[in-house]
């Protein structure tokens, strides 16, 4: 019976998300306009918000839809984030992640196993050293067999414990059932119908490869992320280790001299890359259109009436030549406001400028 509730769960949350979808490429929701909440969705589809949220985070593994601080909304066809989304931009929404170059093609290989954890993992996950635990390693290769991306995942036990349906793909290994790398593609899907909130860390290593690599290892130049995912407790509870050749990373690090490919062999950083945030700071907004361009330069004169607007359009004029972060300390916001509109006006143009009140206000506080 409980395989039975798991099986019509997930079969609900799709549905949702199909005719969402429906919704979207019909333009009865146009880029970025802000999806209903969570609560008149599940409303109207006579569900719990836990499978509202499964459905929105499988539109976000689909690259249908993002999620910001202003709400969850729909993503242009030709946004950097399209609906017809890079194997990059599917498999960032989806488990494990990738950190390929958008347009690459590739096949990924995944199993199940079992691994000690290493001193810094079983702290993260406050368990003994020495620890065995469930692991998942996975590699991306192209037609002709050569890995781009290779990643080995570690699961908190606690995780198990939280999640049915893992625990499930773990029993169907054990029976025999072999490790199908799509069994844990929707993971993160899994884990908001049990109610977590998941949240990444990034920490990104550039390595040069000295001597022959290992056969499991990504040749050559490479970049290395260590993520670790938690849920909003601040409780870890996924570790993954990333390995991407050089030629092929869709995210690169820059400090002073150092850079990929080239540079000095060891720049480290951290990156917070929960809902909202950036992976790679550099500024890359899309370029306004003339008519566009004045639209936005009326609305962000110091006279314009509609103070809201006006902040809007200095955020994605200001964006065009700056990261978030120097928009953010120039006009005295966060910086995850100023990347919320700028992803915003990538979406939909200056009209998601318009139709996309903040969440929480009034209609009579609306600017």
């Amino acid at each position: 019976m409980p395989e039975q509730q798991e099986t019509s769960r997930a079969a609900t949350y799709r549905a949702i998300a199909r005719d969402l979808g429906d919704e979207i490429r019909a333009g009865r929701i146009p880029p970025g306009r802000n999806l209903p909440s969570e609560r008149e969705l599940a409303g109207r589809y006579r569900v719990n918000r836990q499978t509202v949220r499964a459905a929105l985070q499988y539109l976000r593994a689909q690259g249908q839809v993002a999620s910001d601080r202003l709400g969850t909304y729909v993503l242009a066809r030709h946004a950097g984030r399209p609906v017809q989304a890079s194997l990059s931009r599917r498999r960032e929404a989806s488990f494990p992640g990738s950190f390929l170059r958008p347009g690459l093609s590739a096949v990924a290989v995944g199993w199940l196993g079992e691994g000690v954890l290493d001193p810094c993992t079983a702290e993260a996950f406050e368990v003994p050293r020495g620890t065995v635990v469930l692991t998942y390693g996975q590699q991306l290769r192209d037609a002709d067999g050569h890995i781009l991306q290779s990643s080995l995942s570690c699961f908190a036990p606690a995780l198990l414990d939280r999640v049915p349906q893992l625990a499930a793909a773990v029993e169907a290994v054990g029976a025999g059932g072999g490790a199908d790398p799509a069994e844990l593609g929707d993971l993160f899907v899994w884990g908001a119908m049990a109610g977590l909130r998941l949240y990444r860390t990034d920490r990104v290593q550039v390595l040069l490869e000295v001597g022959e690599p290992e056969a499991s290892a990504v040749p050559g130049f490479r970049l290395v992320v260590r993520r670790t995912v938690a849920d909003q407790c601040g409780q870890a509870l996924i570790v993954t280790c990333f390995q991407i050749g050089a030629e092929y990373a869709e995210l690169t690090y820059r400090d002073g001299d150092a850079g990929l490919p080239g540079g000095p062999s060891s720049p480290e950083t951290e990156t917070d890359t929960g809902a909202g945030a950036d992976i790679d700071p550099v500024a890359d907004a899309a370029r306004p259109s003339a008519a566009e361009r004045a639209a936005l330069e009326s609305w962000a004169l110091p006279s314009a009436p509609n103070r809201g607007l006006a902040l809007r359009a200095r955020i994605v004029l200001g964006c065009e030549t700056a990261t978030a972060e120097e928009v953010a300390r120039r006009l005295g916001q966060s910086r995850a406001v100023v990347a919320a509109w700028r992803d915003r006006f990538r979406a939909g143009g200056v009209q998601a400028l318009e139709l996309s009140p903040r969440r929480g206000r009034s209609a009579r506080a609306r600017r």
